[in-house]
């Protein structure tokens, strides 16, 4: 409010949008009032917006710049002095009336009507300040001032102190925080507070934006120096809330190793029952191996060649998980939502329980499994003559690795002749158009010591082939079988044969393990049963895996329903409905196995710091270049400090300078000489 009409140097107050503004006055005219304000400038005012003629003047000879000083000086006391002002007091003197009180009526109550005289118009602004200042115990309605209730005052209050306990906590938190960037965990580090805000940073490490407290964790982070979420996984594992060996993408995820203690009821009950064998077709009299990797628990396929008269019967028997799991059963469930079996480094999050995989899933030797069996007739010229799908019960022999089935089958019978058929399989699909690419892939172990074990398992051997041919054999058939007689099912099919370009590559190259890989497509996904010319064949399904994958033990029911004759077990739309929720979850999981694998290689070549390892030039720009580490099947930037020129697939040393897990960052030094 205005007490006098203001005068030239006289402190005045007013409002700059809803903020209170300090300003000298410099004329009066027409209304308007110009004033020079806090940063210099001149401004006229509307004298609506003027709400307080001070009556306080600033001497005439002071300069511009000395008078910008007096009005911040001016703004720093008011801030400092308007504490001294007793509101709680004024309130308590007030606050049963309900009317608007003026300025004038709140001087005459604060410092007494009778002293009107006395007042100091420096202490009339001070009390103005902070009535305008103030939340607590008055509204400001049209420069009026309005007692709060009773009931409003104290929830402010208590809403104040809360803030400041929340203020000062945060405070400690940042200086204990920026302690442990510096090395430094200072006591008093378990308290509630401090692990408040360690919760806070892992869920934002863990969810990133999706976190709901995102924008605190950021405003956090960024407050002591924290700018990426690497920088904040490194900040948690200083302060000893996170394994450095973690994954925020295996935590987001939800993925998780145990199962419930439902799942764990419904898995005794199927253990305990030993029923289901009678009406099963009896193949135990075949003699039956599996070859798989050595420690390999879930063994989901077994192979056996028996000749006959006319030939060869070639039996693919695969384990009848469906027999076991009934659907909607809360172990479908689980399995359904994990989509498929994860291979860690660190451990693998299996789909089933281990439990039931090794007592009645696996095809381990020496006891009876169900099994889902192929047996197909091949003359002696290996060409397929017949084949046919039965519910079975097998007895496997052998349960032999890759490393030692070759060796072993070359001194089986029959051994030959099944590596035989299994060649000319391949050369069958490669004169219809397959491109096989048998590449690489990284083996990670860790030790009893800790220690990171790394090498490249290859997939060319003639037992990899046998079983890589009998499995395709057994998709291609069940898809061919689901194709004829209409049956709904999951085809899989890259209907774009393979380019000129792909097929001309050397395979002596060391690139041809990252040229090949680009001109791979992921295969499409449907109920349209369309050829697959990646691999050669009209049409293809995946089911030889169902204990490690849930589609595959879906069409596993859709066969086994047929070859019951009951009526099909699932509906083209029910199919469709559980592909799509199962695939976009297994392709989540690809990406932790992928980043999973990162980190343990770089965690590994950390290791190696000041050591050398192979690399091949992959690719040259005017900046740099990229890399590629064959031993790691990796391909990383490099920069280029020489003034020799390399080409593109030039062999090298490279030093390693620095390798970043957390980050997934290498930094290697190229040895040219």
């Amino acid at each position: 409010m205005i007490r006098t009409s203001p005068v030239v140097n006289e402190l005045v107050v007013f409002r700059k949008r809803k903020d209170l503004s300090l300003g000298l006055a410099r004329k009066n005219v027409a209304e308007k009032l110009s004033v020079l304000t806090e940063d210099g400038s001149e401004l006229d005012l509307d004298m609506k917006r003027v709400v307080l003629s001070t009556g306080i003047k600033c001497e005439d000879e002071l300069t511009l710049s000395e008078k910008k000083l007096r009005l911040r000086t001016i703004r720093k006391q008011l801030e400092e002095n308007q504490a001294t002002v007793d509101l709680k007091t004024l309130w308590e003197c007030v606050y049963e009336s309900t009317s608007l009180l003026t300025l004038e009526q709140m001087i005459d109550i604060y410092y007494g009507a009778n002293n009107r005289d006395y007042i100091r118009d420096d202490d009339i602004l001070v009390l103005f300040w902070a009535l305008e200042k103030d939340d607590i115990y008055f509204s400001n309605n049209n420069g009026g001032y309005t007692p709060r209730t009773a009931g409003e005052v104290e929830d402010t209050v208590q809403r104040k102190e809360t803030e400041k306990k929340k203020r000062v906590e945060r405070e400690s938190a940042v200086k204990w925080a920026r302690g442990v960037m510096k090395g430094v965990n200072e006591q008093g580090a378990e308290a509630k507070f401090v692990q408040r805000y360690l919760e806070l940073i892992k869920g934002y490490v863990v969810y990133h934006d999706r976190y709901e407290k995102s924008a605190d964790a950021k405003s956090f982070l960024s407050e002591i120096g924290i700018r990426s979420i690497e920088d904040a996984v490194e900040f948690l594992i200083k302060a000893g809330k996170w394994n450095e060996d973690e994954d925020p993408l295996i935590e987001r995820l939800g993925l998780k190793s145990g199962f419930s203690q439902r799942i764990a009821d419904e898995v005794s009950e199927i253990i305990d029952h030993n029923a289901g064998f009678e009406e099963r077709e009896d193949l135990t009299s075949l003699e039956s191996f599996t070859i798989d990797d050595e420690g390999t628990l879930d063994i989901d396929d077994a192979i056996s060649i028996q000749r006959v008269s006319e030939g060869f019967i070639v039996g693919v028997h695969i384990s009848d998980v469906a027999s076991y799991v009934p659907r909607w059963s809360q172990l479908d469930e689980e399995a359904k939502n994990r989509g498929e079996t994860i291979y860690l480094p660190e451990g693998n999050i299996h789909m089933f329980p281990l439990n039931l995989v090794r007592t009645k899933f696996s095809l381990t030797a020496g006891s009876q499994k169900k099994a889902i069996s192929l047996l197909v007739s091949f003359d002696e010229n290996l060409k397929i003559k017949d084949y046919r799908f039965t519910k079975s019960k097998i007895l496997v022999q052998r349960n032999l690795s890759y490393k030692n089935a070759e060796d072993t089958l070359s001194r089986y019978e029959n051994g030959p002749k099944l590596i035989d058929i299994a060649f000319d399989l391949r050369k069958r699909r490669v004169g219809s158009g397959a491109f096989i690419l048998e590449l690489p892939d990284l083996k990670i172990k860790l030790n009893d010591n800790g220690m990171i074990e790394i090498r490249k398992n290859y997939m060319n051997t003639k037992s990899h082939r046998i079983v890589t041919e009998f499995m395709i054999l057994m998709n291609w058939l069940a898809a061919r079988l689901f194709k004829i007689n209409d049956i709904a099912a999951i085809f899989r099919s890259q209907p774009d044969p393979v380019s000129q370009e792909a097929r001309e590559l050397d395979e002596e190259d060391p690139l041809f393990p990252l040229r090949a890989v680009r001109f791979l497509r992921p295969s499409r996904i449907g109920n349209s049963p369309e050829p697959h010319m990646l691999l050669g064949l009209d049409v293809y399904v995946q089911i030889t895996s169902p204990i490690r994958r849930y589609l595959d033990l879906v069409l596993q029911r859709q066969l086994c329903s047929f070859l019951d004759g009951s009526g099909l077990y699932y509906t083209i739309e029910e199919l469709e409905s559980i592909f799509h929720f199962v695939e976009f979850g297994v392709r989540e999981k690809k990406m932790v196995e992928k980043s999973r694998e990162k980190y343990w290689v770089f965690k590994h070549l950390r290791n190696l710091q000041g050591e050398d390892i192979n690399g091949v030039i992959s690719s040259l720009t005017d900046s740099g270049a990229s890399v590629y580490l064959p031993d790691y099947l990796l391909e990383v930037p490099i920069s280029l400090n020489s003034e020799k020129v390399l080409n593109d697939g030039e062999q090298l040393k490279l030093t390693v300078v620095k390798a970043d897990p957390i980050r997934k960052q290498i930094y290697l030094i190229p040895k040219i000489r």
